[in-house]
């Protein structure tokens, strides 16, 4: 009885001071926004993080610490130690990599350290910066609240940037561990004061391999299916000016395989409906003709056949599968399928496609 009474009075002692221990004041609270790595060598890297500062009486809307580490949570605790706050990560919302960073192959233990924290939520979203991630925090953006916020409505899904992959944690983590589908990643970067997105990072394994424009990261989101896509620009002309924007508003993509591992072949079809918004050239003035309309929406289709298959002939020389195309191989094969036997299709695959446009309006064009 005693006993009993011993180990209850010492529960009730220990559970008030782990309490005491846990209730931190808000103000001392640094909630971090944003983090970015930089690249040192194979060991070292430099961590940044950028806090919100919410108290009006503070002269910066940021609060930015940097220190050089080999390890996130030995790096937190120096942050800690510049600070007069507790760093915590809940508010976590975008994550950066300096190129470098991302070449040399260091993301994935960065990221998965990050998906195994219980703090941080899976859709965290990451980009990779051209030069440092510490600079682009700590540029000034005159016209911008708060760079926090910034980068965060920049990286988020919108129609004007949909051919944005728009990464996040879980995304990066499913296609790393992924048998049929390599990786891609934003890639921003600062010029004359502000940050744009101007290509994507496509990575073989760990290393990010190449970068492509945004008009191919278009076709890889094309072809996997999405359906809410950004703006078509095209340039028909070939030796004369013919150009058009199609705002398209439907996609959809068919995709069968002979099921062969020997001599891979893969029949695509791209379904796309449309509204042409813009056009410049020999054709204006006649396309509300429906034979000019028909005839414009087949040169659409053999300008984006031509676009895609090329798009393709270069993924099969990188060896990379960024849309999954080996998908169609992997569901028919019985045994075990692994990343050898993707690059092993994609480096042999023939691949046919067929593009079907229909331009549903001609919009505000006379």
């Amino acid at each position: 009885m005693k006993k009993s009474i011993i180990l209850l009075v010492l529960t009730i002692f220990l559970t008030g001071c782990s309490d005491k221990e846990l209730k931190v004041p808000l103000e001392d609270i640094g909630m971090v926004s944003t983090l970015s790595f930089d690249y040192i060598d194979e060991e070292m890297m430099k961590l940044t993080v950028a806090i919100p500062q919410f108290s009006p009486e503070a002269k910066e809307n940021t609060q930015l610490f940097s220190v050089t580490t080999d390890m996130i949570s030995k790096g937190i605790v120096e942050i800690e130690m510049q600070s007069d706050k507790k760093i915590v990560l809940n508010q976590l919302r975008v994550v950066l990599f300096n190129e470098e960073f991302a070449k040399h192959g260091r993301m994935r233990k960065v990221i998965r350290h990050l998906y195994r924290d219980s703090a941080v939520g899976n859709k965290v979203l990451i980009a990779i910066v051209k030069e440092s991630g510490e600079e682009v925090l700590k540029a000034d953006y005159p016209d911008k609240p708060n760079v926090n916020l910034y980068i965060n409505d920049l990286l988020q899904p919108s129609i004007n940037t949909a051919f944005n992959p728009n990464t996040n944690i879980h995304d990066f983590i499913y296609t790393q561990t992924s048998t049929v589908h390599d990786s891609i990643v934003p890639i921003v970067d600062k010029k004359d004061g502000i940050i744009k997105i101007e290509e994507v990072a496509v990575f073989k394994g760990r290393e990010m391999l190449e970068s492509i424009p945004h008009d191919e990261a278009l076709i890889i989101q094309a072809l996997q299916g999405r359906k809410n896509l950004a703006p078509l620009a095209l340039d028909l002309g070939d030796g004369e000016e013919d150009k058009l924007v199609l705002d398209l508003i439907s996609n959809k993509v068919k995709m069968k395989s002979n099921k062969s591992m020997e001599a891979p072949k893969l029949s695509i079809t791209l379904k796309m409906e449309g509204t042409l918004v813009d056009y410049v050239g020999y054709r204006a003035g006649e396309l509300e003709s429906m034979e000019k309309l028909s005839e414009l929406e087949e040169d659409i289709d053999k300008h984006t056949s031509k676009q895609v298959e090329e798009f393709l002939d270069k993924l099969k020389e990188l060896e990379v599968d960024p849309i999954g195309l080996a998908e169609e191989f992997r569901k028919h094969y019985h045994g075990k399928w692994d990343k050898d036997k993707t690059i092993d299709i994609i480096s042999k695959l023939q691949v046919d496609v067929k593009v079907e446009t229909s331009i549903i309006s001609t919009g505000n064009l006379k």
